[in-house]
């Protein structure tokens, strides 16, 4: 493959806090005061080892605290100030509604440092013709990438692991007046799916994926990405059009910086588009700061 021009995103490029109704309002000493909505947490941020912004009645106003369990990274439990909705409720980002609610694992259903790849799949998809948007959502989560490719127009087929994400995700759909969109929801093994989806010659334009660092799959399949990621990688190039026109890789994996992102793009799947590659990360409206919280990777095709 011939040399390509990289460009690598600075925490000072625009973050698309317009139109979103979610804030960081302070992170410090591993912790991090959010606003989803009507309501603040406080949840985990391991990576966070500077002081916080924001003095202690302001972190008070949070309804909630997710802590880990002592001695493990990963698992814990909530502790609850004052009452909040457990159904859920719902926030909008631009043109799209999320439901988002507190779950078992911290989550709230919406990761934020996505949001700039959000935009910037809308905006990939507007410039390239229609009948060239057939795209593939691997480790679809609760779809906010999915709508994005929706709203512009594609095609999208969602895959995951998880009937409850899927199940999320069609209600986000929904909720975003995107019901009669054409997305496919797959409740499936990524790996599974995708040698399923070579066997059948079925090919797509463009893949969006962030594999998870652990997990198990529909039938408790194992994943581990240091070992099955280049797998994926491979098995993500045997279904890729002749032509496609990108692909967005992310991780929030340990270990797993923007340049080995780029470096597994450029090995497995190989093309001549341009290359963005960088740190995902939330402005800190409290300190000023940004939070980093991942990485990506990403090439185009020229229009």
């Amino acid at each position: 493959m011939p040399d390509t021009p990289r460009t690598v995103h600075s925490p000072d490029k625009l973050y698309p806090a317009d139109n979103f109704d979610y804030r960081l309002l302070d992170c410090g000493e591993a912790k991090k005061l959010e606003q989803f909505g009507p309501h603040c947490f406080v949840r985990p941020a391991p990576q966070v080892i500077w002081p916080k912004g924001l003095d202690k009645k302001k972190w008070q106003m949070a309804a909630g605290e997710y802590s880990y369990s002592q001695g493990k990274e990963y698992g814990g439990e909530w502790t609850w100030f004052s009452e909040t909705p457990q159904e859920g409720w719902t926030i909008a980002f631009q043109d799209l509604v999320f439901l988002v609610k507190p779950t078992g694992f911290g989550h709230m259903g919406l990761f934020p440092e996505q949001a700039p790849n959000w935009v910037w799949i809308y905006d990939t998809l507007k410039n390239f013709p229609e009948d060239s948007r057939n795209i593939l959502n691997i480790f679809g989560y609760t779809g906010a990438s999915t709508l994005s490719a929706a709203r512009a127009g594609a095609r999208v087929t969602h895959v995951d692991s998880s009937k409850a994400s899927i199940t999320w995700a069609r209600q986000n759909l929904e909720l975003s007046g995107l019901g009669d969109r054409p997305v496919r929801w797959i409740v499936d093994d990524v790996l599974k799916f995708l040698k399923r989806e070579q066997h059948r010659g079925t090919r797509y334009d463009g893949i969006i994926l962030d594999p998870p660092t652990f997990g198990r799959g529909a039938r408790s399949e194992v994943w581990k990405i240091e070992k099955d990621l280049p797998h994926l990688l491979q098995q993500c190039k045997n279904v890729l059009s002749d032509d496609p026109l990108f692909v967005l890789f992310t991780t929030h994996s340990p270990g797993f910086s923007s340049l080995l992102l780029e470096n597994l793009l450029k090995k497995y799947i190989g093309n001549s588009a341009n290359f963005e590659s960088g740190e995902m990360f939330i402005p800190d409206a409290g300190s000023g700061l940004h939070l980093p919280n991942g990485f990506y990777s990403r090439w185009v095709r020229t229009p």
